[in-house]
């Protein structure tokens, strides 16, 4: 009986919460009600060399998991989306009483654009700047791999912030 009253009672918490409008998913419509999107490869104006292939990805992939739309060829698009790594900066971040750099901190800048195909600006962002550390190897190897997975976590959050903003209930 007791089961009985749980289960009922979780079933009217449900129907009240659906009937309410409230979803569990974080999909949502990008602005300007855009079902179709043609994402371009991100123009890469920094020394990182494939830059544009991990901001490009990360942010293809959220757009994706995270949005009503979807990535479609230019034939096809309502929309379409560009954007310019404009610099990745890496600097000392602490260093010992020697001047050895203990960690790094890398600094990305990226500006995107969303533009129908009638040219209309729905989204536009510039210089937006997204920042990660990282202990510092005495391996080139390894300093290089962290390095590169600093930038990857700064591409995820990139991508993270922009679908979000990119949505109609942001």
């Amino acid at each position: 009986m007791i089961n009985k009253m749980i289960r009922s009672g979780f079933f009217l918490i449900l129907v009240s919460v659906s009937a309410c409008g409230y979803q569990f998913s974080s999909a949502g419509k990008l602005v300007g009600n855009v079902t179709e999107v043609n994402v371009a490869m991100f123009e890469n104006e920094s020394a990182e060399t494939g830059a544009e292939t991990i901001f490009s990805n990360a942010f293809i992939g959220e757009l994706v998991r995270r949005s009503g739309a979807d990535v479609v060829d230019k034939k096809r698009a309502e929309a379409f989306i560009t954007a310019r790594i404009t610099s990745i900066n890496i600097g000392a971040l602490t260093r010992t009483s020697d001047d050895e750099v203990l960690e790094r901190r890398v600094t990305a800048v990226v500006d995107l654009k969303m533009v129908t195909r009638q040219g209309e600006v729905l989204f536009s962002v510039k210089g937006f700047s997204e920042s990660d550390e990282y202990s510092v190897s005495h391996s080139s190897v390894s300093d290089d791999f962290s390095r590169r997975a600093a930038i990857e976590k700064i591409a995820v959050s990139f991508a993270e912030k922009m679908v979000s903003r990119l949505k109609d209930d942001f």
